[in-house]
């Protein structure tokens, strides 16, 4: 049975040219293009490309590998170089595949009586930059603190080097499956004095933030909802979901952290 396929590209020049060049191969390979259900995903592009990507097919992830063929400036998700198109064809086809999976974390929201998941690779956040927003944080059932700043933000490991490092939180290798939950602008003095530094909880843990803060926004991944002016409460988790990410063989994460922070040479 032919392999199935699907390209979600960044529209620039690049990027468009290298999709154009990865569909014919692919189809000269004997690949079949295939938009609703592909086996594997290309994103052409940088890491939001990549994000974009996972979220055009989150219901069908189960069934997808995902290929990253780098053309932007950060490489976290794109493995692949524009010049590794032959072999990574050939590899998918000879199932010689270097891949790993790793969970999505889930919100559940419930408001006005209603619940709705949200899942996303890098984090979930919970905002407001109107006005203080003022959080109940509970960690596995027992209250952990209440928070007071402009925000909140739970991590995967995959997403602990974007926004959470960017605000003072841990880099996580991604082969733990952890979270961390970060704050954004807190407010720490004597009469408010929350968790300032950043928090590791495992596997199994749940965080719940409860609020009912005007103007409060949900964020997930690059998606943003405005939640109503009624009370809240957001479960937060690693899910079940899953992404397959297929990698390259010498491509590991120390040298990709090296490579995006410590001015090492890169090799896509």
């Amino acid at each position: 049975m032919a392999l199935k396929f699907n390209v979600i590209v960044r529209e620039d020049e690049k990027s468009l040219s290298v999709s154009k060049s990865l569909c014919a191969l692919a189809l000269q390979k004997g690949f079949v293009l295939d938009e609703v259900n592909p086996d594997f995903v290309f994103s052409v592009g940088g890491d939001g490309t990549f994000l974009k990507a996972v979220h055009h097919y989150l219901r069908k992830v189960k069934h997808i590998k995902f290929v990253g063929i780098h053309t932007g400036s950060l490489g976290f998700f794109a493995d692949f170089r524009p010049a590794d198109l032959e072999l990574v064809l050939a590899n998918i086809a000879a199932q010689k595949l270097n891949t790993n999976a790793y969970r999505l974390v889930k919100a559940e929201i419930t408001q006005n009586n209603k619940k709705r998941n949200f899942y996303a690779v890098n984090e979930v956040r919970v905002e407001n930059v109107h006005h203080t927003l003022v959080l109940d944080v509970s960690l596995n059932d027992e209250q952990l603190e209440v928070y007071r700043g402009n925000g909140v933000l739970v991590a995967t490991q995959l997403g602990s080097t974007g926004y959470n490092k960017s605000i003072g939180g841990a880099v996580i290798n991604r082969n733990l499956e952890l979270l961390e939950y970060t704050k954004i602008a807190p407010i720490a003095n004597t009469a408010f004095r929350p968790l300032v530094n950043p928090l590791i909880i495992g596997d199994k843990d749940v965080l719940v933030f409860s609020g009912k803060s005007a103007n409060t926004y949900f964020g997930y991944d690059a998606f943003t909802k405005k939640l109503s002016n009624a009370p809240f409460t957001i479960k937060v988790s690693l899910s079940n979901k899953k992404i397959t990410i297929v990698h390259r063989q010498n491509r590991p994460y120390s040298r990709i952290l090296n490579e995006s922070f410590l001015g090492g040479k890169h090799d896509i």
